[in-house]
């Protein structure tokens, strides 16, 4: 029985070696340029330390398998070369790819903030420059100074009696190249408020105008409007009113007396009582 078992142990084995083989067989049929030709590009045999059999040598490597990637049989445990370059090439990539977008981000970003930096700077520059404008501007702008000259003017003041007195007031004026227009037109105008806290006041009637003035001879010939004939305080007020330009007009060196006139005409009398004006006046005539 015993010898009968392994009988039938070895045919089993006999007939699964034989399948094997042909299979093997039918593979090698199959894939036998492949085989071969790996076989003649690895240099198996040589690398086994047997001569390689001629018909591997004499193998003609197909086209589409000389330009198929090259596939080496490590016996030593080492990754073959297409391994390593497609590892080589896939850390490249890894390494190109984060490096990009890495750069290219904070070039921007630098970039933006240069820009920003600049128009900033820009903006800054701008009123500083404007500020040096005006600075210059102010600097090189003359400032305008008004000379002035020192105008004595002739108004009155009622004393608790009743009797009416001068009161000579100088008042600082613009100089012009009329003075004495300016002096009998600052005189028709009457005391400034702080004139009058003096108890400086005028006789003078209301709306009188002074319509020209000329000197020669040391005569001041000066023309008033109408107004200057009525005056309502009576024989003093027109007494008084005359005294008042008289004496500012006098005032100035190159006037010694004056000669009144009405609407451009010379009358003997001002007023109603009549007070002599045909003449000209001087200090001594009041």
């Amino acid at each position: 029985m015993a010898k009968k078992d392994v009988k039938n142990n070895t045919g089993i084995t006999a007939a699964i070696v034989i399948v094997v083989t042909i299979v093997l067989v039918i593979l090698f049929l199959v894939k036998k340029d492949d085989i071969v030709s790996n076989l003649k590009k690895t240099n198996f045999f040589e690398r086994v330390g047997v001569s390689t059999p001629e018909f591997v040598k004499n193998h003609e490597i197909p086209e589409d398998n000389a330009e198929s990637e090259e596939i080496e049989i490590d016996l030593m445990g080492n990754s073959s070369k297409s391994d390593k370059k497609s590892e080589k090439k896939s850390e490249v990539a890894k390494t190109e790819t984060p490096a990009n977008e890495v750069v290219s981000e904070p070039v921007k970003e630098v970039q933006k903030e240069e820009k920003q930096t600049s128009q900033t700077a820009q903006q800054e520059e701008k009123p500083a420059e404007t500020k040096k404008v005006q600075e210059e501007k102010t600097v090189n702008t003359p400032k305008t100074v008004v000379s002035t000259r020192n105008t004595v003017l002739c108004f009155v003041t009622i004393e608790s009696d009743g009797s009416v007195s001068r009161k000579m007031i100088t008042r600082a004026m613009p100089k012009t190249d009329s003075p004495l227009t300016d002096a009998i037109k600052a005189l028709l105008s009457g005391p400034l408020p702080q004139e009058q806290s003096k108890n400086a006041m005028t006789l003078i009637p209301n709306g009188t105008k002074l319509i020209g003035a000329s000197v020669k001879n040391g005569v001041a010939t000066l023309n008033f409007n109408e107004n200057f004939e009525f005056n309502s305080y009576g024989v003093e007020g027109c007494i008084g009113q005359l005294m008042q330009i008289v004496y500012t007009a006098t005032e100035f060196s190159t006037v010694n007396s004056v000669q009144f006139l009405i609407e451009g005409e010379k009358k003997d009398y001002l007023g109603i009582e009549g007070q002599w004006i045909g003449s000209p006046l001087n200090r001594s005539s009041f």
